[in-house]
């Protein structure tokens, strides 16, 4: 939806100003572009048709969508196909009152188009000559005038109406909330229809985007991790192309000349400008805004990266001097240190703001669901509902993996771990826990609980019919073999290496991969040995030199 247009606008016959400025009066669309246009009888018809469609067209440019109320002149508006046509006089009434009145040779007027009507006969038919009435031959013998506005005079000018036709004139009061309900729900269907347009276009934008964060929050660590600059501005060029698909990528300390073509993107630290990256040729230069976008995110980091790559080529430089050498590492460390700081603060915000995208997004589906709309609609809304509940579940695996590898390794006791955090979980679910582990200290990343936790969630998900989860351990060799067993299911053989591979849309399709990953940042391996029909087992290998007896551990030599 264009941020310049409104949802909708109105188009109405001046005969009926009043009548929709009232009903408009205090209502969300108070605001919304209004044009009045001149009544038939005021000019030619082709004159007026010409000056009618200089009105369409301007209110085109100010709104997406479009409701033309006509007054009930005997003249046809041009065929315009707008997208609701609310006709007078029957909007003024219910279905009921409208086919009562009904009836041989009635004729049903508003108000407005009372007096404004019969001032232009009182003009047209006091010449010398008296002229025809325009309606004198179709046979009216009454008139009904709606009275739209309460006034004295309202009534006057249906009077001269009916004179001019010797037709029988007949009053009928109207409640002014028919025609209010009539327009606001034409209005309220527009602007859902509007809004669908848009969140159809919102959603594909956001699952894109969030498939290039996604891309790149892969990527962004390794970037970081580059000990020289030209090493950082390769893999930097490397991810330009693998997300925008350029055909020109270029790098360079000083500035491009004045005219150069493309996106000129300055990679900065701080307030220091430490070179230019220039981006061209796209394959798809339509959505040129959004990848300019993307990069301007992730420049932020790249200069973090460049700068810490130029710190730690002076290290190297500065190999002679043993204290400045230590000095140096120092530095770098922290800027390493920082730069992963940084970098996972700002994945969190990138996360935030994008979760709070989708909340409103979802939040406006939640209104648009109230309105009175087709059932195809409501469908059309559920289904992106859907949509925006995969696009959160995808963020918040970025949520779990935004810390791993973070801190250091440490010796942890993952018997206490199972206790813990197992129990919990089971509690309830009729699966026993077993917990066989000797007192062993396993040196993993410090989100081991988080492997514990998706190994016990898995059984409790998709083992629902198992009756126990068992913990064990045994030396094979010098590694250690941890096993973590259930009599559920079990995995089909083609199954059991793609479960640890990231599954995105499922409900659970991150846990294993994360397991996986949790575990490889020191060498251990996992793997799934179960029998299918029979049972899950999963084997954590943990190779000598990761895993340490306690005095009590109980495992033999």
């Amino acid at each position: 939806m264009s941020q310049k247009k409104a949802p909708v606008g109105i188009i109405a016959c001046q005969h009926l100003d009043e009548e929709v400025r009232a009903a408009l009066r205090g209502s969300p669309y108070a605001e919304i572009p209004v044009i009045f246009y001149e009544p038939h009888c005021t000019r030619p018809y082709p004159e007026w048709q010409k000056r009618f469609l200089a009105d369409y067209a301007s209110l085109g440019a100010a709104a997406e969508s479009v409701c033309l109320i006509t007054c009930g002149c005997p003249y046809p508006v041009p065929d315009l196909h707008p997208a609701v046509h609310l006709r007078s006089p029957d909007i003024f009434l219910t279905d009921p009152q409208f086919r009562l009145l009904l009836g041989e040779g009635v004729y049903i007027i508003t108000s407005g188009f009372a007096k404004g009507y019969a001032l232009f006969l009182n003009c047209q038919m006091s010449g010398e000559q008296e002229l025809h009435h325009p309606l004198a031959d179709v046979g009216i013998t009454r008139v009904i005038h709606l009275r739209t506005r309460n006034r004295p005079d309202s009534d006057d000018g249906a009077k001269r109406f009916a004179e001019g036709l010797n037709a029988e004139l007949r009053v009928v009061e109207t409640d002014p909330g028919v025609f209010t309900l009539h327009l606001r729900g034409a209005l309220r269907s527009l602007e859902s229809e509007v809004l669908r347009r848009y969140q159809n276009a919102r959603c594909g934008l956001l699952e894109e985007q969030v498939a290039d964060y996604t891309m790149a929050f892969d990527l962004l660590g390794d970037i970081a991790a580059a000990e020289t600059e030209d090493a950082v501005v390769t893999r930097l060029g490397d991810l330009f192309s693998l997300l925008f698909s350029p055909s020109v990528v270029r790098y360079s300390e000083v500035p491009f000349p004045e005219g150069t073509p493309g996106l000129l993107l300055p990679v900065r630290y701080g307030e220091l400008v430490l070179g230019w990256f220039r981006i061209d040729g796209f394959e798809h230069p339509e959505f040129l805004n959004r990848y300019q976008n993307t990069a301007e995110f992730l420049l932020p980091v790249f200069g973090l990266a460049i700068r810490n790559a130029r710190i730690y080529q002076r290290l190297l430089d500065a190999n002679i001097e043993k204290d400045e050498e230590i000095a140096a590492r120092r530095e770098v460390q922290d800027a390493l240190f920082l730069a992963n700081k940084k970098l996972n603060l700002l994945t969190a915000i990138t996360r935030h703001d994008i979760l709070n995208d989708v909340s409103v997004a979802v939040g406006y589906l939640d209104l648009a669901s109230d309105l009175v709309v087709s059932e195809e609609v409501k469908s059309t809304f559920s289904r992106l509902t859907e949509r925006m509940d995969a696009i959160q579940r995808k963020l918040g695996f970025t949520r779990d993996y935004q810390d791993m590898g973070v801190h250091s390794p440490k010796w942890q006791m993952i018997r206490s771990s199972v206790d813990d955090i197992s129990e919990a979980i089971l509690k309830g679910s009729g699966i026993t826990l077993e917990n066989q582990l000797p007192e062993v200290e396993i040196y993993a990343d410090p989100m081991l609980p988080k492997l514990v936790h998706n190994l016990t969630q898995n059984a409790l998900f998709h083992a629902a019919s198992a009756t126990y989860l068992r913990w064990s351990a045994e030396p094979d060799g010098c590694d250690l073999i941890i096993s973590v067993e259930d009599d559920g299911p079990g995995v089909p053989e083609k199954k059991k290496e793609s479960i640890f591979r990231p599954a995105f849309g499922r409900s659970h399709g991150f846990g294993l991969y994360l397991v996986s990953e949790i575990l490889s940042i020191t060498d251990i391996s996992i793997s799934e040995a179960g029998t299918f029909g029979e049972g899950a087992m999963f084997l954590i290998r943990v190779p000598d030199g990761r895993w340490r007896r306690s005095p009590t551990s109980g495992l033999l030599s």
